[in-house]
């Protein structure tokens, strides 16, 4: 008697969510570390999360960083979280990934298929640079009312949320995006107060809202393979975009654009605004939406 054979993506399948439920189940390990303001005059915060969730919001003023950690593993989490100063520049490092390539004292190792989830918070009293890696996993970055001085944000196959919701206190010079195989929001990005922003998306969903205060012009570098882009502009933002046209992807442009050249196109109060930003935007085989609310 033969045995029909199951299909393979089924056993896979299977097996991961047979390892999702332990995991969940057995995650019972909580943890937490908290680092009161000194002496510095900015900090420097690495974060990197290889299969995790990992949150970032604002904390008491006088705490410069805190953490709280749920794992199943029974080690204490907070070992691999590193930090120092330096002429009086505190420098943070956060990672959940077992890969020792970039030769750190400490990692902390995987077990199963996620490294739990990693609340962080951090004070609004010193400007901070943040450098964020996401691998497979959630990230829910709260920036609102923090002094960032600078911003770079990567993330693979992961679920992401990013909020300016209050303006920042700081100013960024290039804000950096990198969303991959991911779904990506972005919410209020104006209040983020940089120059100039470049967003790259690889295979995803990703979303785009401008709300905010914006008294300057703004450069926005936007490059998109086989995503869905939307991107949201308030009445009030003035903006130009410039999107190279190809037969492969769709452009939808809202109507109080007008197009001024080929391929380049302007608000109704672009020269009377403001605040304006200047788009840039190259799309493969994705699809691109502009629209006002």
């Amino acid at each position: 008697m033969s045995m029909q054979r199951v299909p393979l993506y089924i056993v896979i399948a299977l097996a991961l969510s047979a390892t999702t439920v332990g995991f969940i189940m057995f995650t019972s390990h909580s943890y937490h570390k908290e680092i009161t303001v000194s002496n510095e005059r900015e900090l420097k915060a690495t974060l990197e999360a290889g299969f995790a969730k990992l949150t970032v919001g604002r904390s008491k003023p006088e705490t410069l960083f805190e953490c709280s950690i749920a794992t199943d593993d029974e080690r204490d989490a907070t070992n691999y979280i590193d930090y120092s100063v330096r002429d009086k520049v505190g420098y943070l490092n956060l990672s959940t990934s077992d890969d020792d390539s970039h030769k750190k004292k400490k990692s902390f190792h995987l077990s199963g298929l996620d490294a739990g989830t990693w609340n962080t918070t951090f004070t609004d009293k010193v400007p901070i640079s943040f450098d964020v890696e996401l691998g497979v996993g959630k990230g829910d970055f709260d920036f609102s009312g923090l002094k960032v001085k600078d911003l770079s944000l990567s993330a693979g196959a992961s679920t992401v949320s990013v909020r300016f919701n209050e303006p920042n206190k700081s100013e960024i010079d290039v804000l950096t995006i990198e969303a991959g195989l991911s779904k990506f929001e972005a919410k209020n990005l104006a209040n983020a107060n940089f120059n100039r922003m470049k967003f790259e998306g690889g295979v995803g969903t990703y979303k785009l809202d401008f709300g905010g205060t914006v008294e300057k012009e703004m450069d926005v570098d936007i490059e998109v393979g086989l995503g869905s882009l939307t991107i949201a502009l308030p009445q009030t933002l003035g903006a130009k975009v410039t999107y190279e046209k190809n037969i492969i992807s769709n452009f939808d442009i809202d109507r109080d654009f007008t197009e001024q050249s080929e391929d380049n196109y302007i608000s109704s109060n672009y020269y009377s605004a403001t605040g304006k930003i200047n788009f840039h935007i190259e799309a493969g085989l994705g699809s691109v939406k502009i629209k006002r609310y």
